[in-house]
């Protein structure tokens, strides 16, 4: 009984293995810039714009 050769599986395997998993990382890493990040750094950056516009107010009256 004869053993198959493993020549070309172990290269197509890596292979899959690589892109899957770049392509998994991918998406997550834009859920998180897009669904977290963005949002939240707009939210921040709006808060100190407000703040700021409230003592420009206060210092010119």
């Amino acid at each position: 009984m004869a053993v198959a050769p493993i020549t070309g599986m172990l290269r197509r395997g890596l292979i899959l293995d690589l892109g899957i998993g770049l392509g998994i990382g991918f998406v997550f890493g834009n859920a998180y810039w897009y669904g977290y990040h963005v949002p939240r750094t707009e939210k921040r950056d709006n808060f100190y714009r407000k703040l700021e516009e409230e003592r420009a107010a206060k210092a010119s009256a």
